[in-house]
């Protein structure tokens, strides 16, 4: 009962506070993902090159190759006609791209020497540049098709010049940019969960000991693992619910800012989000008692935030590790909190298969560094230094 009424007391004392509901229920769980999650699948959107989008290309003396205006076609644009100015149309961006065929293309292309073409791109636009790699791989696959023919036209078989045919077969779920992509589900996730529970857990601590009101609570004929109990329930209560409401705010960002980030071969759907949360889900207890242990250890409330803030590198630190350093899924590193988490989830998030086994390793290990930590803050409540 005794704890109950602690857990009661730390989440109507920080509701009050402003800047921790801020922090643990708006920041974290929804702006975050907002400005982080819609940002990459905005920039995966514009990176992406769909030729099976029809798309219209704004093309200069048109009539000089029909040939070419024809393969373009077939290709999925529209041809249409371009301004005069083409290269003050596309600067001022009133067209995106602008190709031009020269008056000597078919003279040249009639003597076997290259024909020149010339795109008129500007490339501090990304929607320009986009379009541009776009008709530049079309424009290879036609002049691939010339160079065949001519060969041909002479009697050259063209895969006479092919002496090794290499063919790289990637193995990997989307690549290296699904890798770092299916990395922020679990990045999201964890930061997170230390953002909710952060301000509660500075001030059921330090902030608690400057407003003097932590020496009569410690006075109270309660047990001192009882009394932390009841802390720790309540900075578990924010970041539970951070948590929840960051996996909720994932995935209605990659449904509806980033659609390509939630097709294809990585999946952000609601089985992913939630089977991603349950497994991350024993980082609620471990982060708890991480930001409870730590705010015990200091003396004031800046103190508390310096050290906590510095905490704040811990759970990026897999992300940016991972991101650099191969690090294979073993029984080892699935012991390890926050590491195994971020493996097991971007296994999820890329649909490959997960061992029960890792599964197991990683709840035990976060489970029983919490249990550790528990223990090391009512050691820490426990000594008159607390005051």
């Amino acid at each position: 009962m005794n704890v109950l009424v602690i857990l009661w007391k730390e989440i109507v004392d920080n509701l009050r506070d402003r800047q921790t509901v801020f922090y643990a229920l708006l920041f974290g769980p929804v702006l975050l993902p907002l400005i982080i999650g819609g940002g990459l699948g905005a920039s995966l959107k514009q990176a992406t090159v769909s030729f099976d989008q029809p798309a219209a290309l704004a093309v200069k003396h048109a009539d000089r190759a029909p040939n070419l205006m024809q393969f373009l076609h077939s290709n999925n644009f529209d041809i249409e006609t371009a301004p005069e100015d083409a290269e003050d149309s596309v600067r001022r961006g009133d067209v995106v791209l602008i190709l031009e065929v020269p008056e000597d293309f078919s003279t040249a292309l009639r003597n076997g020497q290259p024909a020149p073409l010339i795109i008129y791109v500007n490339d501090g636009d990304k929607h320009s540049a986009k379009e541009a790699r776009k008709v530049n791989s079309v424009l290879n696959a036609y002049s691939q098709t010339i160079n065949a023919l001519r060969m041909q036209h002479r009697g050259i078989d063209p895969s006479v010049f092919n002496s090794i045919n290499v063919r790289l077969e990637d193995v990997s779920s989307d690549g290296f940019r699904g890798q770092i992509l299916a990395s922020i589900l679990p990045f999201l996730l964890i930061v997170a969960m230390v953002m909710g529970g952060f301000y509660l857990a500075i001030d059921t601590t330090a902030g608690e000991r400057e407003r003097l009101s932590l020496e009569p609570l410690l006075s109270l004929p309660i047990a001192r693992y009882k009394l932390v109990l009841g802390k720790y329930m309540a900075v578990l209560f924010f970041v539970g619910i951070s948590s929840i409401l960051t996996a909720i705010s994932l995935y209605l960002v990659f449904r509806f800012l980033s659609p390509e980030a939630a097709s294809g071969i990585l999946s952000f759907d609601a089985p992913t989000i939630t089977t991603a949360w349950l497994l991350s889900s024993p980082l609620i207890f471990f982060i708890s008692a991480v930001l409870m242990t730590v705010a015990a250890t200091t003396r004031s409330t800046k103190e508390a935030q310096t050290y906590l803030g510095l905490l704040m590198v811990f759970p990026m630190a897999p992300f940016f590790i991972l991101q650099f350093v191969n690090i294979k899924s073993a029984n080892l590193t699935m012991t390890l909190p926050m590491l195994s988490q971020y493996q097991l989830l971007e296994r999820v998030v890329l649909k490959d298969s997960i061992s029960t086994t890792h599964i197991a390793l990683s709840v035990a290990g976060t489970l029983l560094s919490t249990a550790l930590l528990y223990f090391l803050a009512v050691r820490l409540y426990s000594r008159e230094k607390v005051l």
